[in-house]
């Protein structure tokens, strides 16, 4: 046991306690969610929420390409939270897609364990019918870009309450190894399911700049 004589420090007539400094946790992560609402419909978000640690872009692996990525009013039904949805177009029309258009990339600057976001289904009418199991997904690659697995809405066409709804999509690793994520629907077969985006929820280590 210390001697409390070693605690204190006499400074005239009054007793200082001496307290050893506060020394916050080397892990001190807060819960993100970005709903893409500070920006005007329309606006690339490839930087926009760097602060934040995501950076954003639009991808398609045949032919590859890369460009950006955007948040765009929901002009049918509404978005999940407010008006904005993220998407892969700033085109007149619907903000939705599928893989034969690309992917939406997200690249987070801190390793995450687990991502989820919310993705809405819109039953194609270039492609009605068909039994095809088409749904929005999230894919998860690691630091060298190694696939680590993929993540599909829980109900599907066949299902209902699938189309004209938004649906959660979350995909978790066995450790914090997710780098970058991508974000598109499934277009194998009819029916085509197109989508967009909204909520995108990490965390980030505010220590860290």
């Amino acid at each position: 046991m210390p001697d409390i004589k070693d605690l204190v420090t006499n400074l005239g007539s009054k007793i200082i306690l001496e307290r050893p400094p506060l020394r916050p946790p080397p892990n001190f992560r807060r819960t993100v969610m970005i709903d893409f609402e500070n920006v005007a419909s329309g606006t690339a978000v490839d930087t926009v929420y760097s602060a934040q640690s995501v950076s954003f872009a639009s991808v398609t692996t045949n032919p590859p390409k890369r460009w950006s990525a955007y948040a765009m009013v929901m002009n049918l039904g509404a978005a999940q939270s407010g008006k904005n949805v993220l998407t892969l177009t700033n085109a007149t029309g619907l903000p939705l897609f599928d893989a034969r258009y690309g992917a939406v990339e997200a690249t987070f600057s801190q390793l995450q364990q687990s991502v989820s976001v919310w993705a809405y289904a819109l039953d194609s009418p270039e492609c009605l019918g068909g039994n095809y199991d088409n749904r929005p997904f999230m894919e998860a690659y690691d630091t060298n870009g190694t696939y680590l697995g993929k993540a599909r809405t829980q109900l599907g066409p066949q299902d209902a309450n699938f189309f004209g709804h938004w649906h959660p999509i979350s995909f978790s690793s066995a450790s914090r190894n997710i780098q970058r994520i991508r974000l598109s629907s499934q277009a194998q077969g009819c029916p085509w399911v197109y989508t967009a985006f909204d909520n995108l929820t990490y965390d980030r280590n505010i220590l860290l700049a």
